[in-house]
């Protein structure tokens, strides 16, 4: 009996090892996709390539340049895309950390449902999100395309915020802040170096969400962009439309590096506040 335990357990281990290779690999299959495809010699995008190549790459330069008969304005959609999404952040930042402090310090009726509440941009279907905020904006007019699709995408990242630096605050321990106080420091000294640094971590993972989900969005920037004002995401896809070539994998390719090149500086940043004790 002994003997066939241990090698149900190992079926089931190697049952278990072989499911998550395979779930990793369908999961990373589109990036792999992209990667491949960027080198492709053909003038297609095709899986898997025809050859090995740089042209497409050089393509995409081309489009950096703005070389006569490319379409213009990817530097400037991507200029878009960063400032949007760092200033929805930090709008994100303050605006969340705050509501997530009071929803977490406060108590009064009815906190749980605006709990509730400010998870509902995560729940709703973005293209219903999209419809309502050009109806809101075309009744208030006079909204110039930035402030709107800053507000947009200010609902957007604010839910990740308040989650992150909610769950931060329940492992910080109250006794620093009451000590801080004892100390005979103010309410608002405690929070900034007491309250702020303990919930560091929750703070970062919230800016990581919020810039990676603003940089990224499509059906919400698609309802509010315009012509002066046009992200990354929606000028791809006025490409797309008409001919999809391999210098668009080329730009997700490097889009793709960028991003993780952000995520691991984040990830060393917050191990190094771990380090010093600056983070939970």
């Amino acid at each position: 009996m002994a003997a066939w335990d241990m090698k149900a357990r190992g079926i089931g281990g190697a049952l278990l090892v072989a499911y998550v290779v395979l779930f990793f690999v369908y999961l990373e299959s589109p990036l792999v996709f992209i990667l491949l495809a960027s080198f492709n010699k053909g003038l297609t995008v095709r899986f898997p390539p025809s050859g090995f190549s740089l042209q497409w790459y050089s393509a995409l330069w081309d489009l950096v340049r703005e070389v006569p008969g490319v379409k213009p304005g990817l530097v400037d959609a991507v200029v878009t895309s960063i400032w949007l999404g760092l200033a929805s952040t930090a709008g994100a930042l303050i605006a969340g950390t705050l509501a997530g402090f009071a929803l977490y310090r406060l108590r009064f009726p009815g906190r749980q449902a605006l709990r509730q509440l400010f998870l509902l941009p995560l729940l709703f279907p973005q293209i219903v999100t999209g419809i309502g905020l050009v109806l809101w904006f075309s009744r208030i007019g006079g909204v110039p395309t930035w402030l709107r699709l800053l507000l947009g995408h200010l609902i957007l990242t604010l839910p990740y915020v308040v989650v992150t630096v909610t769950a931060s605050l329940e492992t910080l321990d109250v006794r620093l802040e009451e000590a801080a106080m004892n100390l005979g420091a103010g309410r608002v000294a405690t929070f900034f170096l007491i309250t702020v640094p303990g919930i560091r971590s929750g703070l970062m993972a919230g800016a990581i969400f919020a810039w990676l989900t603003s940089f990224s969005n499509f059906t919400v920037t698609f309802f509010l962009f315009s012509g002066e004002v046009q992200p990354l995401p929606p000028w791809l896809y006025q490409i797309m439309q008409y001919f999809i070539d391999p210098s668009i994998a080329a730009l997700s390719t490097c889009v793709l590096l960028i991003t993780l090149a952000v995520l691991l500086i984040m990830n060393r940043l917050l191990a190094l506040g771990r380090l010093v004790g600056l983070s939970q």
